[in-house]
């Protein structure tokens, strides 16, 4: 009966195991599918002249948002661009244009123009991806509530044309505690709005 009794449980063990690595390799699989990292390394980002053609390309309803259909945005933005923002993909860590970028302005939506966080909020996180501890205006940005991947997370939006540009996380440093942590190929960077941060 020992003997029986010690099989069983190295039976469940390894079928645990199993069912665990099959979870495992199903989650692995399903990010690489939806998340695919573009060929080159590197993410085709707008300048300034590209941004301003997409604020003077946008079609807006009434209520100032903007609506396009998919076929638009997939013309108007890079791959990596369209599968991050209108796809909700995420882009590799260390792999975007902001991560590492220092100078002072303001980063943008890259499908609308809306500015959505200061140079000045942004901090070192150590994750790969840009980190802000507050958008320039809450009304900038909405969040979601996020259950993909097995797990509960804040998902952050552009209020202006719901792209999709990263999550936002409670382990942020001071005055706000939270970490908005944002997909690069979400952002456009303006640096002539840092030197007039009163019109934002």
């Amino acid at each position: 009966m020992a003997n029986r009794s010690m099989v069983r449980r190295i039976l469940l063990l390894v079928y645990s195991a199993a069912f665990a690595g099959l979870i495992i390799a199903g989650i692995l699989w399903t990010n690489a599918k939806r998340v695919p990292a573009d060929e080159g390394g590197e993410l085709a980002q707008g300048n300034e002249s590209s941004q301003l053609e997409r604020t003077s390309e946008m079609t807006t309803s009434d209520d100032d948002n903007i609506a396009k259909s998919e076929a638009e945005w997939q013309e108007q933005l890079s791959d990596m661009e369209y599968k991050v923002t209108r796809q909700k993909g995420t882009e590799r860590a260390f792999s975007g244009e902001y991560w590492d970028h220092h100078a002072d302005g303001v980063y943008t939506c890259i499908c609308c123009g809306q500015p959505l966080y200061d140079s000045e909020t942004k901090f070192e996180s150590g994750t790969g991806w840009p980190s802000f501890y507050q958008p320039v205006d809450s009304s900038n940005v909405d969040e979601e509530t996020d259950k993909s991947f097995f797990t509960v997370r804040t998902e952050v939006k552009c209020s202006r044309c719901d792209a999709h540009l990263g999550h936002v996380f409670d382990d942020g440093p001071k005055p706000t505690g939270q970490r908005h942590c944002i997909n690069s190929a979400a952002l456009g960077f303006d640096a002539t709005l840092g030197t007039d941060r009163g019109s934002l």
